[in-house]
């Protein structure tokens, strides 16, 4: 008998999102999509509910990919890449590009002296995804997608590649 993938996909969501305790706040989004599907220009949507918190600093599942969320804002850098940054722009004289940030609804490479890699304890397991304010990041298992909701600006992070919209 074949067995259709995105049913099992569905039916293990659904059995997933009964766990665990209920709250009628949260928001619950699901997608049909397996995680591993999804494109770095996709807005997946997560298979669990989207926590909401005032700030948090948390790492992928693969301890690559650390972020620093806060209310409106978000920094995450990455430890093994096989893409490269853009140009370092005369107005960073930093560390450039190691990262991706959204600060004031704008989304961009990171140009500081310092990093979050190593500081978090935290873990955003995939198909999870935590909220401070209008900012939103998504646990991938392809990568970490964050955005800004009300200027639609971010970015997806991965080690394969990036895209910054």
């Amino acid at each position: 008998m074949a067995v259709n993938p995105k049913l099992t996909v569905l039916v293990l969501v659904a059995v997933l999102t009964g766990c665990g305790s209920p709250d009628s706040s949260a928001d619950v989004r699901m997608s049909s999509t397996p995680a591993s599907e999804v494109g770095l220009g996709a807005a997946p949507s997560p298979t669990e509910p989207v926590s909401v918190v005032t700030e948090a600093n948390f790492q992928s599942p693969s301890k690559n990919i650390t972020c620093d969320l806060t209310t409106g804002a978000v920094r995450c850098e990455i430890v093994k890449r096989d893409w490269q940054p853009p140009p370092r722009p005369a107005s960073c004289q930093l560390g450039w590009g190691h990262g991706m940030s959204i600060a004031n609804g704008k989304a961009d490479f990171v140009c500081a002296g310092d990093t979050v890699i190593g500081t978090a304890s935290e873990v955003l397991p995939y198909g999870s995804a935590l909220r401070a304010g209008s900012v939103q990041c998504y646990s991938g298992n392809a990568a970490m997608r964050c955005i800004d909701e009300t200027s639609q600006h971010g970015f997806t992070l991965a080690v394969a590649d990036y895209n910054l919209f």
